[in-house]
């Protein structure tokens, strides 16, 4: 198991990551339109993982970009499935907002 550090909640609480992943965010038309890196809030350490998912899902050379750190977790909004900010009881990520070709 790897070693990832300890990250403190906004209500005090301490949150321990397990592992860090890279998951697709996809826009109404089930494009992708981000990628959000989650057990960490450390950008420079999810930018490479976000960049490789990106390359790999569109190709070439696209990069993820315009990060955001947060607490996010997989839920249903109006409806419909999406990633959702919850300070409580999300994961720490990075949201990067944007794929850019380059």
């Amino acid at each position: 198991m790897a070693d990832h550090p300890s990250i403190t909640r906004p209500n005090g609480k301490p949150c321990q990551p397990r592992c860090i992943s890279a998951n697709a965010v996809s826009d109404e038309d089930d494009w992708l339109s981000g990628v959000i890196v989650l057990g960490t809030h450390d950008v420079s350490r999810a930018q490479p993982l976000a960049d490789q998912y990106a390359s790999w899902q569109v190709g070439g050379t696209f990069k993820a970009a315009r990060p955001l750190a947060g607490w996010y977790r997989d839920g249903f909004e109006s409806g419909e499935r999406r990633w959702i900010t919850d300070e409580e009881h999300g994961r720490a990520g990075v949201w990067f907002r944007e794929i850019t070709e380059g």
